[in-house]
């Protein structure tokens, strides 16, 4: 009987191992939502003239591509308005051609005048631009009028910049040399 009880409760005891292993069983996790990744897809090679290969297909030869062009940046509002005080300066008779810059509320303008121009009556054309410019752009209260011909070819180069899309503060330390060459004293 001793021989019972003591087989009894080994079974009781292993009983009770089971059950509480049981119970400190890890749960299952539910599995994850599987995540949509669509495979790259690549166009089919066109059918080759010659007998392929079993197994191998030979891509089909492709025609070389033209580089992109670099894309084209809208004209600032200071370019748009500096060709329209720029046309507007053109049409003034003693004036071939007209380059301007414009920095806020001042205008830069580079003249090829005609060649009888000269002495006063140059003064005289120079102050029929300044009023065209100001007429022309309301905003303008500052305007610097040079016939030089390498100042002219300095602002027109300012001008192509800011009309490619560079910012005028990329050019001003050259503006204000231009100013300083224009206007000594200031």
């Amino acid at each position: 009987m001793k021989k019972i009880k003591n087989i009894i409760t080994v079974l009781l005891i292993g009983v009770m191992i089971l059950t509480s292993m049981a119970g400190c069983k890890t749960a299952t996790k539910k599995p994850a939502p599987a995540r949509y990744t669509p495979t790259p897809t690549r166009p089919a090679p066109a059918p080759s003239k010659a007998t392929p290969t079993p197994g191998y297909t030979t891509p089909a030869p492709t025609a070389p591509t033209a580089p992109t062009p670099a894309p084209v940046r809208k004209p600032t509002t200071e370019s748009m308005r500096a060709s329209r005080v720029a046309a507007s300066v053109a049409r003034i008779p003693e004036v071939n051609k007209a380059t301007v810059v414009i920095s806020g509320t001042t205008a830069l303008v580079g003249v090829d005048m005609k060649a009888k121009v000269q002495g006063t009556h140059e003064k005289d054309v120079k102050k029929k631009i300044e009023k065209a410019v100001k007429d022309t752009d309301k905003s303008i209260t500052r305007v610097y009028v040079t016939a030089d011909p390498d100042l002219y070819k300095r602002i027109d180069n300012i001008a192509r910049g800011i009309s490619e899309g560079r910012p005028v503060s990329e050019f001003a330390k050259q503006i204000s040399e231009i100013i300083k060459r224009i206007s000594p004293g200031m």
